[in-house]
C-alpha cells in the first residue's frame, strides 16, 4: 500500500490520503478485481423485469466490455449508462446514496444504508447516466438499475502477464481526512486493538471480483469443469474458463445477480470474499486468543433479513447481507496522512496459522491475498467479531442464569413523567380561622387518581401555577403550600401579579385563545368578542397620536404581553430542567405553555444534555388556519417551539392539518407518512409527529357521583319542575363563541313557527361566568339576558329556565342531575375544542327506558367522536329548527340505536386509556428517530452491534461538522488554493421552497449574497495565490448581475455550461465561454417552450427562466402545494414529448430545469481544478474547498475525489473536458488556459499534501466529507477565512434590518 510521505508538521482535518491496494487473486479469463472506494456502501436489491428478476443479462454485457481496459472505458471509469435516470427531483434525492431519483417506481435507495456511498477511486457517480450511449434511448423513464452504484463507487484493479496473478489499482482510492479521526481511545478501539495513537482514521474496504467473460458450457462448447475430479482446489483457478459449477466451492459471496444462456445454467456476475464461511467460529476464537482476551467462542451471526446473498461454498447455500460481509481495514495515521504499518504476526500467531510474513511490491504496497483469512488487514475484523461473540454468548449465560435463578429479582428504575400544564388540576383554599391551607385534586382530565397511568408505570410529578381564593400574601403562604403540594407530588411556581396578569389575562386570553379559535385581526373589531386591551389594567403613554384613539392595530400592549409569556415559559423551563434526568418524559399542556418545549431543549444543552428528555405537547383547545396564526404576535417562534416536542397531539384530524399546514406554510416543512399510521414533520433533523387522540370521561367517578344524594334529589327537582314537558339542556359559558345567542335564537323561532312545541318543551339554559375574559363575557351575558326575557315575555316563564354562575365548570352534581333529567343536550359552539360534557351526557343516559339525545355543532371536536349524536350548524337557524323538531319527534328505537353507537367508546375511553394511547406514540417516535443513531448508541455503550451497524456508525462519525479552525489552519499553510461555491443556498441565504409567504424570489435582480459575504469573496480573490468560482444553476446575468462587479472572481452559470474565468487586473468587461455538449439546443426550445407556457399561463407566481444550456420553470413563488402539483404535472409531459433527446430534468429549489444529460456542475469543477493545477508548470494545488447545499451539487464533490484520483495519470487515459466556445467577446487573451485545456493532469509532484474539503449545507445523505448546518455558517466561514481568524462571526444582516425595523416601528 502507497501513502504520501510522512509531513514534518501536524495535519489538519481535510487532509487527502491517496492510497494504493495490492490483492493476490488467480482469476479466470475474463474476470477483473475491483475494490471499494472511500467508504464502504450497502448495496441493495431490486427486481428487474418479470422474465429476468436482476436485469443480469444487460448488467453482464455493460460490465464485459472491456474488462481489462484501463482508465475510463467501460466500467473502470465515467458511466456504464446504467441507471440513466431521467428526473433529479430534490425532495427524494436525498434519499438516494448518488444523488439519483426516480419518480415513477424507481429504486430510491434507503437513507440510513445508502447515505455516503461516495467513490474515493475519482471515478464520478453517475447522478445522471453521462454518456449513457444507446442503452439510454430505450426511454428508461422511472427506471434506475440498483446495481449502478455498486460499480462506479468501486475502483479498477489491473494487472499484466508480469505481475499476475498480482493485481493492483490503476488510480489510487482517495480518502480525506475528517475530525472524526482525532476521535482516539487510549485503551481500545472499536475493533478490539490497543490504540495509544489518538489520531487514526480507518479506512475500511472489501474486494469484488466481476466476471462477466467467465462463460459456462453449452452455448460456446466448452467443456465442462468437473470439481468431482479436482483433488487440489487452487489448480481449479488456472482454468481459461470455469463453468457455474466450478464457482460453488471457491468460497465466494455472490450478489444475486445471474447471468445465464438458453441452456438454463447460471452463474454469479459479481463475487465478494468471504473466507470465514467455514469454522467461523475458530477463526473468531483464535482471533480473540492471540489478542490476550478470553473467549468463550461463538460467532456473532451476520444473517439479515435485508438484501441477501447467496453464499457459494460448500454444498448447502447460505443467505448473507452484502453489508454484513468481512470488511478489511487500513489505518492512517491522521497527524502524518501516513499509513500506519500493521505489526507482523507473532511467532505463535505463524506457526498456529502456518502464515508467512506480509509481502510487499516492489514500490511498498502491501499485498493482499483473496480470501486470505489470515490477512493482516483482516485481524481488526476478526478480532471484532470474536469480541462480539464473546460478549454475545455472556449475555446469552447471564439471560440463562436470570431464567434459572428466580430467587434474584432485577428492580428497573422506573422513569418519570412531568405533567407541566399552568393550571395545577388541584382545588386550593384557606381556612379562614386556622389560616392552614388545602389542597385536594380537582375534576380533570390530569388529576391524579387511583387507577391513572401514571400511577401504575411511572413516578408522575405536577408542575404549574395555582389558583386560590384567598390571596398569597407573602412567602411564608408560599412555603406552606410548596409543602402541602410536595405531599401530592405537584410544584407550584409562583409569579408577581403584572407578569401573571400579562401572561394569563393578556397574552393568553387577549391573543392566543382569539386566534387559536379562529378570531382573526378583523373579527376583534366586532365588540361581541374585541381584544380587551385594559385585560390586565396596565396605563396607557399618551403620546399626542392616532394611538391614543385605543385602537386593536396598536400592537404595544400586545408586545409587552408577549414578554410577559416568553418569561413565564422561560421560568417553567428552568425549573423542570432542575428535576428531570434522562429518559424521563415532559408532557406539556396547552397553549399557556406552547414556548416551554423550545426553551427546555435550551436549557437541556446548558446541561450539556442535549434532548436529555421525551417531550409531548398537546393542545386543548383548536389550532388555526395558517393564515390566522401569521397574524399572531409572535406566531413563527410558538409554532417553532411546538415543534421542539418529540410528539404533537390534537384532539381532533381538523386540528392536526391545521399544525401541519401551519407548519408547512410558515417554516416550510413538508409533512411525511409513518410506519403504523403515524404522520409526521422533520425539524432540525428529527422527526416530530404528530398525533390525533381522542378521551372520554372517567366512567367509575361519573358511576359514582350518580349516587350522590344531591344528584338523585337534584334531578327529582328538575323533572318535578317541569312536569309534561320535554326538556332541553344546555351548559355553556357566556361567551361569544359559545353560541348561547345562536341557541336562544333558533329556539325562539321553534316556538314561533311551531306553537304546538309551546306547552311541550323546556330550555333549561345554565350559563358560567368564568372571569377570564371579562369584556367578552360582561357583553355576552347583556346580549343572553334581553334574550331571555323577550322570550319569557312572549312565550311564557315557563318555556325557559335560565340561571348564571360563577366559575367555569358546574359541580358534577348538578351537571349529572341536569343530564339525568334531560331529554335532549343542545351544543351550539361557534368554535371550540373537546368538550367532555356531551360524553357525560351520553353516559349519563345509560340505563335509561328511553335514552337522551345529543344534538352537537358541527365545528366542535366532540361531532367528530360521537356518532350517534344529531349535526347542526348554528348558523343555518332554519336547518337547526329541523333538526330539533326531528329530534322531538324521534322514536324510542332510533334513540336507542344513537345511544348505543357512543355508549362503548364512552366507557371504555377513559384517560388512562388516552395516556397510554399518546405515550405509545411517543415511544414509536422515539424508534423511529433511534434509527438515525442507534449504531451510535451502540458503540459508545459498547453494545453488540452487527457488521452494519459497526460500519454506519463509523462512517456517520466520519461524516463531521466542519471545524472553520481547520479549515482556516489548512488555508494558511498552503499556496495554491482553488475554492468553488454554489450560489442559491450556499452563498445566498434562501427560504424554504415549501413555505408560502417568503420574503425572497429566487432569480430576482436583488438575489444576492448578504455584504458581509460579497466583502469577503473580494478579499479573497484579492489574494493572487486563489482562485473562487461560484458555480450556479442560475443564468449567467442574474449571476453577473449579483456577484460579477468582483474582480478576480470565477463565475459559471447554467450549472456550469457556461462560464467567465476571472477577470484580471486593468480587464473592463467579462468574457462568457461555454461547453460545447454536442446538444442541437434550439429543438429542444422549441419543444419545450410551448408546455411551459401552457403551464406558466394556469400557474400564478410562476415564469420561464431561459439560460445557455437550460430551461427553467420556477414555481418558488407560487403556492407550494399548487406549486410543486405543477411541477409533477410538468415533469410528466415534458418526459414524454422529450423522449428523443439526451436531456434530464432536475426539480430542486423551486425550479423544473430541462438540461443536457451530460450536463452537471462536476464537469466545470474538474475544469478549473485541471486548468489551475496545470499553471506553473504543472505545479497542482494544495487546498481544495468545494461547498453546495443541494443533490446538484453532489457531482462537485465527486469530481474533486476524480480530480485527486489523477494527478498522476497519463492524460490520454482521462476523460477531456468539453470543448470550449466563446459567447461574449470581453478582455479575455485568446491564449488564456481556460479556452484549451492542457494536455496533461500529471502534476509534477503528485504526493505533495493536498487538503481538501467537500462541504454540504445541512447534514443529509451526500458524497461530501464534512457538513454545516445552513447557508449562515458558509457566510461565516468565508468570513472568517477572509479575516484569517476563527475570531470574527457572521451576524445576518436579514435578522439585523429586521430588527430595526421592529425597533424603529415600536
Amino acid at each position: 500500500m502507497e501513502e504520501d510521505p510522512p509531513s514534518s508538521s501536524t495535519t489538519s482535518p481535510g487532509r487527502v490520503v491517496r492510497i494504493h491496494l495490492a490483492c493476490r487473486a488467480t482469476l479466470p479469463i475474463g474476470s477483473s478485481l475491483r475494490v471499494t472506494g472511500s467508504h464502504l456502501w450497502d448495496p441493495t436489491e431490486n427486481p428487474g423485469h418479470a422474465y429476468d428478476p436482476s436485469d443480469a443479462r444487460r448488467v453482464s454485457t455493460l460490465m464485459g466490455r472491456d474488462a481489462f481496459s484501463a482508465g475510463d472505458s467501460g466500467f473502470a471509469g465515467g458511466s456504464l449508462g446504467m441507471g440513466a435516470t431521467n428526473v433529479v427531483n430534490e425532495n427524494e434525492a436525498v434519499y438516494s446514496g448518488d444523488g439519483t431519483v426516480t419518480p415513477m417506481g424507481g429504486n430510491v435507495m434507503d437513507q440510513s444504508r445508502e447515505g455516503r456511498a461516495a467513490s474515493g477511486s475519482g471515478e464520478e457517480v453517475p447522478l445522471a447516466g453521462d454518456e449513457a450511449g444507446d442503452l439510454t434511448k430505450r426511454a428508461m423513464v422511472g427506471i434506475r438499475d440498483s446495481r449502478s452504484h455498486l460499480y462506479a463507487s468501486s475502483v479498477e484493479m489491473v494487472t499484466c502477464p508480469d505481475t499476475y496473478p498480482i493485481w493492483r489499482t490503476r488510480r489510487p482510492v482517495v480518502v480525506m481526512l475528517t475530525d472524526s479521526s482525532k476521535k482516539g481511545n487510549s485503551t481500545m478501539d472499536a475493533d478490539g486493538e490497543n490504540n495509544n495513537e489518538p489520531s487514526v482514521f480507518h479506512h475500511r474496504y472489501r474486494y469484488l471480483v466481476v466476471t462477466p467473460g467467465a462463460e459456462n458450457e453449452g452455448s460456446h462448447g466448452l467443456s465442462t469443469f468437473d470439481l468431482d475430479g479436482v483433488d487440489d482446489m487452487t489448480n481449479m483457478f488456472n482454468k481459461t474458463k470455469i463453468s457455474s459449477g466450478s464457482l460453488t466451492h471457491l468460497g465466494f459471496v455472490s450478489y444475486d445477480a445471474m447471468t445465464s444462456n438458453d441452456t438454463g445454467s447460471s452463474f454469479p456476475v459479481t463475487l465478494w470474499e468471504n473466507p470465514f464461511l467455514e469454522n467461523e467460529d475458530a477463526h473468531m476464537r483464535d482471533a480473540v486468543s492471540r489478542n490476550s482476551m478470553a473467549s468463550s467462542g461463538g460467532a456473532l451471526s451476520v444473517f439479515s433479513e435485508a438484501t441477501s446473498v447467496r453464499s457459494m461454498g460448500g454444498g448447502t447455500a447460505t443467505d448473507y447481507e452484502l453489508v454484513n460481509l468481512p470488511y478489511r481495514t487500513l489505518d492512517i495515521d491522521a497527524s502524518t496522512a501516513s499509513i500506519i504499518k500493521n505489526s507482523p504476526f507473532s511467532s505463535s500467531e505463524q506457526m498456529y496459522e502456518d502464515s508467512s510474513l506480509p509481502q510487499y511490491t516492489e514500490d511498498g504496497i502491501l499485498i493482499d491475498n483473496w480470501n486470505g483469512c489470515h490477512d493482516v488487514t483482516y485481524r481488526p475484523y476478526r478480532i471484532r467479531e470474536g469480541l462480539m461473540a464473546q460478549r454475545n454468548n455472556e449475555q446469552s449465560d447471564a439471560d440463562s442464569e436470570g431464567d434459572t435463578s428466580m430467587s434474584v429479582e432485577t428492580d428497573k428504575p422506573r422513569r418519570s413523567i412531568f405533567i407541566v400544564c399552568y393550571h395545577l388540576p388541584v382545588i386550593v383554599s384557606k381556612n379562614p380561622n386556622t389560616g392552614e391551607w388545602q389542597a385536594c385534586w380537582a375534576e380533570s382530565l390530569l388529576s391524579k387518581t387511583a387507577n391513572s397511568s401514571f400511577v401504575s408505570s411511572y413516578d408522575a410529578h405536577w408542575v404549574g401555577t395555582v389558583t386560590t381564593n384567598s390571596p398569597i400574601v407573602d412567602e411564608a403562604d408560599q412555603q406552606a403550600l410548596q409543602s402541602l403540594l410536595a405531599t401530592m407530588d405537584c410544584t407550584a411556581l409562583f409569579f408577581n401579579e403584572s407578569v401573571r396578569d400579562a401572561h394569563y389575562k393578556g397574552y393568553c386570553k387577549q391573543v392566543l385563545w382569539l386566534a387559536f379559535h379562529h378570531v382573526d385581526l378583523l373579527d376583534m373589531h366586532d365588540p361581541a368578542f374585541s381584544m380587551d386591551l385594559d385585560a390586565t389594567h396596565t396605563k396607557w403613554p399618551k403620546d399626542g397620536t392616532l394611538f391614543d384613539l385605543h385602537s386593536l392595530w396598536d400592537q404595544r400592549q400586545v408586545g409587552q404581553w408577549w414578554e410577559a409569556y416568553n418569561t413565564v415559559n422561560r421560568t417553567f423551563a428552568v425549573e423542570v430542567a432542575k428535576m428531570v434526568k434522562p429518559d424521563d418524559v415532559v408532557w406539556v399542556h396547552d397553549y399557556h405553555l406552547s414556548l416551554l418545549p423550545r426553551m427546555l431543549v435550551e436549557e437541556e444543552k446548558k446541561m450539556k444534555a442535549p434532548r436529555l428528555t421525551k417531550k409531548i405537547f398537546f393542545l386543548h383547545i383548536p389550532f388555526p388556519v395558517s393564515m390566522i396564526f401569521k397574524e399572531m404576535k409572535g406566531g413563527k417562534a410558538i409554532l417553532e417551539g411546538i415543534l421542539h416536542a418529540d410528539v404533537v397531539g390534537f384532539h381532533g384530524f381538523s386540528d392536526a392539518r391545521h399544525f401541519l399546514s401551519s407548519a408547512k406554510r410558515i417554516l416550510g416543512l413538508p409533512q411525511s407518512s409513518l410506519e403504523g399510521g403515524l404522520i409526521g414533520v422533520r425539524y432540525q433533523k428529527r422527526m416530530v409527529v404528530v398525533t390525533m387522540s381522542s378521551v372520554s370521561i372517567e366512567p367509575y367517578m361519573v358511576s359514582a357521583a350518580m349516587q350522590l344524594p344531591t344528584a338523585i334529589d337534584g334531578e327529582a327537582e328538575l323533572r318535578s319542575k317541569h312536569a309534561g314537558r320535554l326538556i332541553i339542556a344546555g351548559l355553556d359559558a357566556a361567551q361569544y363563541l359559545s353560541g348561547v345567542g345562536l341557541k336562544l335564537s333558533a329556539y325562539e323561532r321553534l316556538l314561533r313557527d311551531a306553537p304546538t312545541w309551546r306547552d311541550k318543551v323546556v330550555l333549561v339554559q345554565r350559563c358560567l361566568i368564568p372571569g377570564a375574559r371579562l369584556l367578552d363575557e360582561s357583553r355576552t351575558i347583556q346580549e343572553i339576558r334581553l334574550m331571555v326575557k323577550r322570550i319569557q315575555s312572549t312565550y311564557g316563564n315557563a318555556v325557559i329556565d335560565y340561571e348564571e354562575m360563577f366559575g367555569s365548570t358546574l359541580p358534577v352534581d348538578q351537571r349529572l342531575a341536569l343530564w339525568k333529567a334531560s331529554d335532549y343536550l343542545l351544543c351550539t359552539e361557534v368554535r371550540g375544542g373537546l368538550n367532555l360534557w356531551p360524553l357525560e351526557y351520553v353516559y349519563a343516559q345509560k340505563g335509561l327506558d328511553v335514552p337522551g339525545i345529543v344534538i352537537a355543532s358541527e365545528f366542535t371536536a366532540v361531532f367528530g367522536i360521537l356518532n350517534g349524536a344529531m349535526r347542526i350548524s348554528p348558523f343555518d337557524v332554519k336547518a337547526t329548527l329541523a333538526t330539533v323538531d326531528k329530534a322531538l319527534t324521534m322514536s324510542k328505537e332510533e334513540k336507542e340505536g344513537r345511544h348505543l353507537r357512543d355508549i362503548d367508546f364512552v366507557s371504555s375511553s377513559s384517560s388512562a386509556q388516552w395516556i397510554h394511547n399518546v405515550l405509545r406514540d411517543l415511544q414509536d417516535q422515539s424508534l423511529d428517530n433511534q434509527r438515525n443513531d442507534e449504531s451510535e448508541r451502540k458503540l459508545a455503550s459498547s453494545e453488540i452491534q452487527n457488521v452494519a451497524e459497526f460500519l454506519a456508525s463509523e462512517r456517520d462519525e466520519q461524516f463531521t461538522q466542519l471545524d472553520p479552525k481547520t479549515v482556516i489552519s489548512a488555508y494558511k499553510s498552503s499556496s495554491r488554493r482553488v475554492i468553488c461555491l454554489d450560489f442559491n443556498g450556499t452563498i445566498v441565504i434562501k427560504e424554504a421552497v415549501d413555505s408560502f409567504l417568503k420574503q425572497d424570489v429566487i432569480g430576482s435582480a436583488g438575489d444576492a449574497p448578504p455584504r458581509a459575504v460579497l466583502e469577503s469573496l473580494e478579499k479573497l480573490c484579492a489574494d493572487p495565490q486563489n482562485t473562487v468560482f461560484v458555480v450556479s444553476g442560475d443564468n449567467n446575468e442574474n449571476v453577473q448581475k449579483a456577484i460579477g462587479n468582483i474582480p478576480r472572481l470565477g463565475l459559471a452559470a447554467s450549472n456550469g455550461s457556461c462560464f467567465s474565468p476571472p477577470l484580471s487586473n486593468g480587464d473592463s468587461a467579462r468574457t462568457w465561454l461555454a461547453l460545447d455538449l454536442g446538444l442541437d439546443w434550439d429543438s429542444v426550445k422549441k419543444v419545450t417552450l410551448p408546455i411551459m407556457s401552457k403551464f406558466t399561463a394556469r400557474t400564478n407566481g410562476s415564469f420561464i427562466k431561459l439560460s445557455h444550456s437550460s430551461i427553467g420553470w420556477s414555481h418558488y413563488s407560487c403556492d407550494p402545494e399548487f406549486g410543486s402539483l405543477q411541477a409533477k404535472y410538468l415533469v410528466m409531459e415534458l418526459e414524454r414529448e422529450l423522449a428523443a433527446y439526451d436531456v434530464r430534468f432536475v426539480n430542486l429549489k423551486g425550479i423544473v430545469e430541462v438540461i443536457p444529460r451530460r450536463l452537471n456542475k462536476g464537469i466545470i469543477v474538474k475544469k478549473i481544478l485541471r486548468d489551475i493545477a496545470a499553471r506553473d508548470e504543472n505545479a497542482g494545488v494544495d487546498f481544495i474547498l468545494c461547498m453546495g447545499d443541494d443533490v446538484s451539487d453532489e457531482k462537485m464533490f465527486t469530481s474533486v475525489f476524480s480530480f485527486v484520483s489523477e494527478m498522476d495519470e497519463e492524460y490520454a487515459n482521462v476523460v477531456p473536458s468539453p470543448p470550449v466556445m466563446q459567447l461574449s467577446h470581453g478582455t479575455l487573451s485568446a491564449s488564456q488556459s481556460f479556452l484549451v485545456e492542457a494536455p496533461s493532469v500529471r502534476c509534477k509532484d503528485a504526493n505533495a499534501p493536498i487538503s481538501a474539503f467537500t462541504v454540504a449545507v445541512g447534514k443529509k445523505p451526500s458524497h461530501a466529507s464534512q457538513y454545516v448546518d445552513s447557508a449562515e455558517d458558509v457566510a461565516d466561514l468565508l468570513v472568517k477565512m477572509a479575516a484569517g481568524s476563527a475570531d470574527v462571526r457572521f451576524e445576518c444582516e436579514r435578522e439585523k434590518e429586521s430588527e430595526r425595523q421592529l425597533g424603529h416601528f415600536s
